[in-house]
């Protein structure tokens, strides 16, 4: 059996570390090793991962201070010894059995797999479900198919797989042969998609596979919507930065399309009731959005590809900086 790494970090998460990490535990694939990254908690978090690690000699735990949880992963990545790595969140819950499906998406000679995912609730409820058909993609495909479904839908489909890294399994030669790590947030917008555009550069083989046994927890925090002032600056610096690595038109239009599902975001959050603004305010807003510069070559890009009524209507109405209608959309919460 090959060993797998299964890279957790923890961040102020005492109330689901334990149960997250006893799932792992228990999986059915048992030739793992399980690395927990104390990312700086200021809470129990880091007290529950050392008596973890007490009772299973499988866990190791690392106490860093707080660098966020890509650099945390990356601390995980250094210390991991197995043959392939695996990252989950701690606050997400897995079936016995995801290890063991991952490994046997594996076994046609890929060098990664990918898993779909099911959003569970505070109660472990299942609220949603994003599940992949079976697919396997080989040399160029692997980039061109795979990866370019994590930049976002094409323009006429429902086509894109999650950037997250949590539901996969990749080759830890890869990694360390190319020295791939995890950028700061602050640097990324999605610290997960530029890991994965590392990656799946030089991967020859990947799996997709109809596995739905990680448990992506929607927490309250997660459905409370909270205003992030650089929302703007922040989407548009991380699609110019990619645009800038990707050379596809095809990967261009799944990024352009992504970009204006931020953006609509961006508009919700103005929302009186997320930022308190006066409409004034909100309108103003609007207007510093409509006008950004790479918002305005996006849309007017863009535009040109987009057959869905609703998707050129909202594009439409940014391009040509309506200002006025695009805030009664977001007044009545019609975006």
């Amino acid at each position: 059996m090959d060993l797998v790494s299964i890279i957790i970090p923890i961040y102020n998460v005492e109330e689901y570390i334990e149960n997250c990490v006893i799932a792992l535990c228990n999986q059915t694939y048992s030739d793992i090793e399980i690395i927990l990254v104390d990312d700086g908690s200021t809470d129990n978090s880091g007290n529950i991962a050392d008596a973890l690690a007490e009772k299973d000699k499988r866990i190791k735990v690392i106490h860093q201070s707080n660098s966020g949880a890509g650099y945390a992963r990356n601390t995980g990545l250094e210390a991991a010894s197995g043959n392939y790595v695996s990252f989950v969140d701690s606050d997400d819950s897995v079936d016995s059995n995801l290890i063991e499906l991952l490994v046997d998406g594996l076994k046609d000679g890929s060098d990664a797999c990918v898993g779909g995912y099911k959003r569970i609730n505070e109660k472990g409820e299942i609220i949603g479900v994003e599940k992949y058909k079976c697919q396997t993609y080989t040399d160029k495909n692997v980039y061109m198919g795979l990866f370019a479904r994590m930049l976002g839908s094409s323009p006429d489909s429902h086509d894109a797989i999650k950037m997250a890294v949590w539901n996969s399994i990749f080759s830890l030669d890869i990694i360390k042969k190319h020295n791939i790590k995890f950028p700061s947030q602050e640097e990324y917008f999605s610290e997960d998609l530029y890991f994965n555009y590392e990656y799946f550069n030089y991967s020859c083989k990947a799996s997709l596979i109809d596995s739905t046994a990680y448990g992506y927890r929607v927490t309250p925090e997660s459905l409370t919507q909270k205003y992030k002032p650089h929302m703007l600056d922040s989407i548009s610096d991380f699609y110019i930065k990619m645009e800038n690595k990707i050379s596809d038109n095809g990967m261009i239009m799944r990024m352009q399309r992504q970009f204006c599902v931020n953006i609509r975001c961006c508009m919700r959050q103005e929302h009186t009731d997320i930022s308190g603004k006066s409409p004034k305010e909100i309108k103003d807003a609007i207007r510093t959005i409509v006008n950004h510069p790479v918002v305005s070559r996006v849309s007017n890009s863009y535009i040109k590809c987009i057959k869905q009524f609703k998707q050129k209507m909202f594009v439409f109405l940014v391009k040509n900086r309506s200002v006025n209608i695009l805030y009664l959309f977001i007044k009545y919460k019609l975006l």
